[in-house]
């Protein structure tokens, strides 16, 4: 969803800096002085909103709208950091593609929203919202298990191959050796008979 607020269009890291400060609790009315003292709000403010400043009511609507998704981005990046830093022995043992990264990505996505869905009133708003991320879920488990079926077949492949290229190299070690004559057959099991 695109924002068209004066918020939504100031310049990102000033978005950035912002929900830094209202996660830390900083006061409304300091948030929207120090905004309007910035020169590349002021320059927003001129160009799109015929130079009207910042209002705390403008505050407001971010903190339910923006600020929010920010919030809910952020809780999205920890959870998927989390279970990066748990799953750092299965990295290790297998490189990740990014199909595994996004799905892992989008797991960690659900992970917030059914804890959102928690502290929505029952419902069939609910209910609907519910069934959408079950269907969801279903459905980036169905993938892992597909990936989990193609990456066992890749490792059949592999030692097929490997088996192959094992073989292959054998008979190419045979056929590089000297042939012997007969005589030199006759004289080395003498050698190795002990026979003069």
């Amino acid at each position: 969803m695109t924002r068209t607020g004066k918020i939504a269009r100031l310049p990102l890291a000033i978005r950035q800096e912002l929900n830094q400060r209202l996660q830390e609790g900083e006061p409304g009315k300091q948030l929207v002085e120090w905004l309007n003292t910035l020169p590349k709000v002021n320059a927003v403010m001129k160009a799109d909103f015929e130079g009207r400043p910042i209002s705390e009511s403008n505050l407001s609507e971010w903190k339910t709208g923006g600020f929010r998704s920010w919030e809910a981005d952020q809780q999205a990046a920890a959870a998927v950091t989390s279970l990066m830093e748990a799953s750092k022995d299965l990295e290790t043992a297998h490189k990740h593609r990014m199909t595994e990264r996004l799905s892992l990505a989008l797991t960690a996505r659900m992970a917030v929203e059914i804890r959102r869905l928690d502290s929505i009133e029952d419902g069939p708003e609910k209910a609907r919202l519910w069934r959408e991320l079950r269907t969801s879920v279903l459905a980036v488990r169905r993938v892992d298990i597909q990936g989990q079926k193609f990456n066992l077949e890749w490792e059949k492949y592999d030692d097929r191959v490997r088996k192959q290229e094992d073989e292959e190299r054998r008979l190419l070690e045979e056929n590089q050796r000297p042939k012997m004559t007969p005589e030199e057959k006759q004289a080395r099991i003498n050698q190795i008979m002990g026979v003069d």
